[in-house]
Formats: C-alpha cells, structure tokens, sequence
C-alpha cells in the first residue's frame, strides 16, 4: 500500500504544470500512461494534499474519467515556488 503524499515534490510539480499547459484537464488513462512510470499516482494526490485544488471527475456521456485542476493560481504559485513556471509564448525572455 503506498502513502498518500503530503507535500508536492518536483515531478507532482512538473505533472501540474503539463496539466495546465493542456488546459487543466486530462484524460485520467492517459495521465495514468504518462506519469506513473514516473512514481506519480494522480489519484492519490488529488486525494492528498492537492484536495479542492485538483479532482478527478466523470465524462456524462463518455464514462471516461478526467483530471480537472481547479486552482489554476495554486499551480502557479507551486510551478514559481520549485521554479518550474512554464511562461506563455509571449512572456519568453530574449537575451
């Protein structure tokens, strides 16, 4: 049985900023396929300490279930906090 993370680390960071940057929301098999390989269970930390922040919910009428970020100003907050921010196409620094 593996435990419920309390705390976000720098791959959870990482899935929530390739979340945001697909609009918020996934196919939850696809992020299954993507990111467990990499140790994160999407499940277990929208259950964790991502609760209210992020959900897993049911397509009507597909039955398929997603991943929906709710707090797209947590996830921010989070990417600019393990310098992770992903900058929009305009926002990119020129040097």
């Amino acid at each position: 049985m593996s435990s419920v993370p309390n705390e976000p680390t720098l791959e959870t960071v990482r899935f929530l900023a390739w979340l945001k940057k697909r609009g918020g929301a996934c196919r939850l098999m696809y992020c299954k396929k993507k990111w467990e390989q990499k140790g994160i269970r999407v499940q277990e930390i929208c259950r964790g300490y991502a609760q209210g922040m992020m959900h897993v919910q049911h397509d009507p009428s597909t039955g398929e279930k997603w991943v929906v970020l709710d707090d797209l100003v947590w996830a921010d907050n989070l990417m600019i906090e393990f310098d992770e921010e992903i900058p929009h196409h305009g926002h990119w620094m020129k040097w």
